[in-house]
């Protein structure tokens, strides 16, 4: 059967290229490759006990957070930020506040990473990260959606709208993303050993040496085109692997201490409690509660 084209640009008065498959630069394959892994989406009813005091809370995945009653605030800088009902807010990663609930406070809550390297959030370093009010939503049309367990088809619905607002709130994404390939192609031996020898015992030393520069002139460089300081940055690598066992395993915290290398639970512990704000134990007994409601 001889095949015929339907669609001839001469069927139109007007045909423009605004996309076609071609080469890599393309924005279409740039999109393609992006990734936006969507790591839980949880239930929640909190009071008081959700508040951290006068202590910053800080957390390596995105938050979205769609509430649906109650009140609740964060506070960062002498800001107040307002989590109303009907609205959905983004809280970025690696964005440490105070958080505080007088009653009561009931949400639903989406977390999630920003990919371009497989298991290395390009966002967590984006100087423009900041809360951001996502806008209305309705709780009827939407928590109808949302049965137990989430279906594809929900699950599709949920990934797309999750897209639409990371394109609408970083502007910018095309230069965040050359800036961070641009990054890691730069100290490209160094990360790829803090990915190969991810644990406590990884000294700076061994990643300044992978560079073929000294310790200092290691620090200096990766500091100016990353933003953070080694150190800083392989604690939050850690952080994360350690956070993807804790809540995707049933391993022990000795087991998990053992594995990243620390030498006992005391220093895992006092590590954890410092990057997340609250003891492994303790942030995983509050997941599996959340999981329950």
């Amino acid at each position: 059967m001889k095949r015929t084209v339907s669609q001839e640009s001469i069927s139109y008065r007007l045909n423009e290229t605004l996309f076609q498959e071609a080469q890599e630069s393309d924005p279409m394959a740039w999109a393609r490759r992006l990734n936006f892994p969507i790591v839980g989406f949880r239930h929640a009813i909190v009071g008081p006990e959700w508040s951290t005091g006068n202590q910053v809370a800080n957390d390596y995945l995105h938050h979205i957070n769609f509430v649906v009653g109650g009140a609740a605030h964060l506070r960062r800088d002498g800001r107040v930020f307002d989590l109303k009902p009907g609205f959905a807010y983004w809280l970025p990663g690696n964005w440490p506040a105070q958080r505080e609930c007088a009653e009561m406070y009931e949400t639903y809550y989406l977390t999630f990473r920003c990919e371009w390297f497989s298991g290395v959030d390009f966002l967590l370093d984006w100087v423009g990260r900041d809360f951001r009010v996502l806008g209305p939503w309705d709780p009827a049309a939407w928590i109808a959606d949302w049965t137990v367990p989430l279906s594809l088809n929900a699950s599709m619905r949920l990934q797309a709208q999750l897209i639409r607002w990371i394109a609408d709130a970083v502007p910018d994404l095309r230069e965040i993303i050359q800036r961070h390939v641009a990054a890691h192609s730069r100290f490209g031996s160094s990360l790829a050993l803090i990915e190969k020898k991810l644990s406590a015992q990884l000294r700076m030393s061994e990643v300044a040496a992978a560079q073929g520069l000294s310790a200092h002139a290691f620090s200096m460089a990766f500091g100016r085109l990353f933003g953070v300081s080694p150190k800083a940055y392989l604690n939050r690598r850690l952080n994360e692997e350690i956070l993807r066992i804790l809540t995707e395993s049933d391993a022990s915290m000795r087991e998990i201490a053992e594995h990243f290398g620390f030498n006992d639970e005391y220093y895992f512990n006092r590590f954890f409690k410092k990057m997340n704000g609250r003891s492994p134990l303790v942030f995983r007994h509050k997941l599996l509660e959340e999981k329950l409601n």
